[in-house]
C-alpha cells in the first residue's frame, strides 16, 4: 500500500509530504504502543506484598522501576515481550522503562501521551532516574518535562546527578567514592569476533593501574620482550610485548604471592577453548582445492573464527593439552567397528613425540590425523557425539552424554527469540536445562528420555514453560510454541516465525 502511494509522489513536494505523513504515522504507533504496555502492565502488576509472594520457581513479581512504582509479574513480561518479537531480557528494560515513565515520572508521561516527547527520549530519561528514590524522581520530572524533547543528554545527566544529591547524600557519596576507584583491567574477549567476521585469533585489552603496578609490569613485560628476542624470536618489538603478557600469565600461576606456607591459594585455572575444526581441515584438503573451502576452526567460547595456522601456534606452545573429539552431524565412518575419530586423546606438545615426527617440528592436521587414527595413544574413550543418531534412557535423570548430544542439536535457547547459548562459556556459568518437551509421566512407558523429546531452555523460559500455559512441539524444522493466549510461534535455528492466533494446540497434560 505504501509503495503504491509512493509511486503517485511524482514531485518534490509530494515525497517530502509522504515522508512527512509516514514520521507522523511512526510516532503515532510509537505511543499507542506505549500506552498498550502501559495497560498490559497494569493488568499484571500490584503493590501488595502479600500477592507477590509465591512458591520458588513459579511466576514472580518483580521490581522493575524505582521504590513507588508497582511489581509486575514476571510471566507476563515473557508473553508482552515475546509478543512483540522481544527476547525476554529486552521486554524487561522496555516495560521498566514504561512502568518509571508512568508511575514515577508522570508530567513527563503526559507529555509522551500528547505526542511532544518522543518515547525513545523518556525511556532515555527513565534509565537515568531508576536508582533515584521518589523525591529525586519527582524532582526530576518537575524540571525536566516542559524541555524534555531537546535538552541534550548531559543536561539530563546533569540533572539526575542534582538530584541524587539533594535526595540521596549517601548514595551520591557512595557512587563518588566508587568513580574515584578506577582502577580497572578489561580483557575484551568479544573483540575476538568483530561481528564473526575476523579470524586473526586476538584480543583487545584496555586497564587503568597504580602506578607502582604499571612500572611493575612494564619492566616485567620489557625484560620477557628482551627474553623472547634471546630465544630467537624476530617478531617486532610490540608483538613481542604481547607474547610477553602470555608469558607472565602462564608463570604467575606457579608463584607464591602470600609468603605464608599455610596461607589458602586459589589454584591457577585450566584454560580449555572448545575448538571446532572442519573435516577438510583435518584431512590436510588443500584449502584452494575447489569445494573444500578455508581451514577455520571455531572457537565455542567467543564464537569467532581462527585459521588452522594459528591453532597449530597454540599447540605448539609447551604444556598444552589438547583433548580431541569430533562431533558428526552424519554418519559415523565406521571402520572395523571403531570410528578412531570418535575418541578423544590427551597428550602434550612436549616431549611427547607428534608421530613419525618429533618435537620441535610444528604440530598440523596431519599430526592430529595421526593421533587419531592410532589407537595405543588413547588415555580413555569417549563416544562420539553423534547428532543424528537416537539415543535413549528409561529414566527421567538425563545422562551428561543425552545432555551434551541435546545442547549441540540445539545450541541456543529454543523459546521464541532467546539467544542465549545452551553450553556455558565463562567459569561459574552452567549450561542451560535439557527440557522433556511432552511431559515425563513417571507411569508411562519407558523410553520418554530420548533425542527427539529434549530440547533446550534457559532457566527463565523453562519456568515458564512448567507452570504456565506455554506448551511446545517440535516440527521438521524446528518447534512450535503456543503462548497462554493462544498465539503461535514458530523457532527455527536461525529465526523466530510470529504466526499470530491460531486453532491452539491443546496443552499437554502434566503428571501430578
Amino acid at each position: 500500500m505504501a509503495t503504491q502511494e509512493l509511486e503517485h509522489c511524482d514531485t518534490a513536494d509530494a515525497v517530502l509530504a509522504y515522508a512527512r505523513s509516514s514520521r507522523a504515522a511512526r510516532d503515532r504507533a510509537e505511543v499507542d504502543l506505549y500506552e498498550a504496555t502501559v495497560a498490559w502492565a497494569v493488568m499484571h502488576s500490584t503493590y501488595d506484598d502479600r500477592q507477590a509472594a509465591v512458591l520458588p520457581g513459579t511466576d514472580m513479581m518483580i521490581e522493575l522501576a524505582g521504590l513507588g512504582a508497582p511489581e509486575v509479574s514476571e510471566f507476563a513480561i515473557i508473553e508482552y515481550g515475546t509478543a512483540l518479537g522481544m527476547s525476554s531480557d529486552a521486554a524487561v528494560r522496555y516495560i521498566a522503562h514504561v512502568v518509571e515513565i508512568r508511575y514515577r515520572l508522570p508530567r513527563l508521561h503526559a507529555q509522551v501521551v500528547a505526542g511532544r516527547v518522543p518515547v525513545w527520549r523518556a525511556s532515555r530519561v527513565a534509565e537515568a532516574t531508576l536508582g533515584l528514590p521518589p523525591e529525586g524522581a519527582a524532582f526530576v520530572d518537575q524540571h525536566l518535562a516542559p524541555v524534555a524533547a531537546t535538552l541534550s543528554y548531559a543536561g539530563i545527566d546533569r540533572l539526575v546527578e542534582e538530584a541524587r544529591a539533594r535526595f540521596d547524600p549517601e548514595e551520591a557519596e557512595e557512587r563518588r567514592l566508587i568513580a574515584a576507584e578506577t582502577r580497572n583491567l578489561a580483557i575484551h574477549l568479544a573483540s575476538a569476533t568483530a561481528g564473526g567476521q575476523q579470524v586473526d585469533g586476538t584480543v583487545d585489552i584496555t586497564g587503568c593501574l597504580d602506578l607502582a603496578d604499571a612500572l611493575d609490569l612494564e619492566n616485567a613485560l620489557a625484560r620477557e620482550a628482551r627474553n623472547l628476542a634471546l630465544a630467537g624470536s624476530d617478531q617486532p618489538l610490540d608483538v613481542r610485548r604481547s607474547q610477553a603478557v602470555g608469558v607472565l600469565a602462564r608463570a604467575q600461576t606457579t608463584l607464591d604471592l602470600t609468603g605464608d606456607d599455610t596461607a589458602a591459594r586459589v589454584p591457577a585455572r585450566q584454560v580449555i577453548l572448545n575448538v571446532h575444526l572442519t573435516d577438510q581441515a583435518l584431512r590436510g584438503v588443500d584449502p584452494t582445492t575447489t569445494g573444500a573451502g578455508i581451514h577455520l576452526a571455531r572457537i565455542e567460547q567467543t564464537r569467532s573464527l581462527t585459521t588452522l595456522d594459528q591453532v597449530t601456534e597454540w599447540l605448539r606452545t609447551p604444556g598444552t593439552q589438547v583433548a580431541w573429539r569430533t562431533i558428526t552431524d552424519q554418519p559415523s565412518n565406521v571402520r572395523g567397528g571403531i570410528d578412531a575419530e570418535a575418541f578423544e586423546h590427551p597428550f602434550r606438545t612436549q616431549p611427547t613425540p607428534t608421530g613419525p615426527r618429533r618435537q620441535p617440528a610444528p604440530i598440523i592436521s596431519q599430526d592430529i590425523r595421526w593421533f587419531a587414527d592410532h589407537p595405543g595413544l588413547q588415555a580413555f574413550q569417549r563416544r562420539p557425539v553423534d547428532l543424528t543418531t537416537t539415543e535413549t534412557v528409561d529414566t527421567y535423570e538425563i545422562p551428561e552424554r543425552l545432555a551434551e548430544q541435546t545442547r549441540q542439536r540445539h545450541p541456543r535457547c529454543t523459546f521464541p527469540h532467546c539467544t542465549r547459548r545452551a553450553r556455558r562459556r565463562k567459569p561459574g556459568e552452567t549450561h542451560l536445562d535439557v527440557d522433556h518437551i511432552n511431559a515425563y509421566d513417571p507411569d508411562g512407558p519407558p523410553g520418554q528420555t530420548n533425542t527427539q523429546n529434549l530440547a533446550t531452555l534457559c532457566r527463565r523460559h523453562h519456568r515458564a514453560k512448567t507452570h504456565t500455559a506455554w506448551h511446545y512441539r517440535a516440527t521438521p524444522t524446528g518447534f512450535l510454541w503456543t503462548s497462554p493466549q493462544g498465539y503461535q510461534y514458530l523457532v527455527e535455528p536461525l529465526t523466530t516465525t510470529d504466526l499470530g492466533r491460531q486453532p491452539p494446540d491443546p496443552p499437554p497434560t502434566r503428571p501430578a
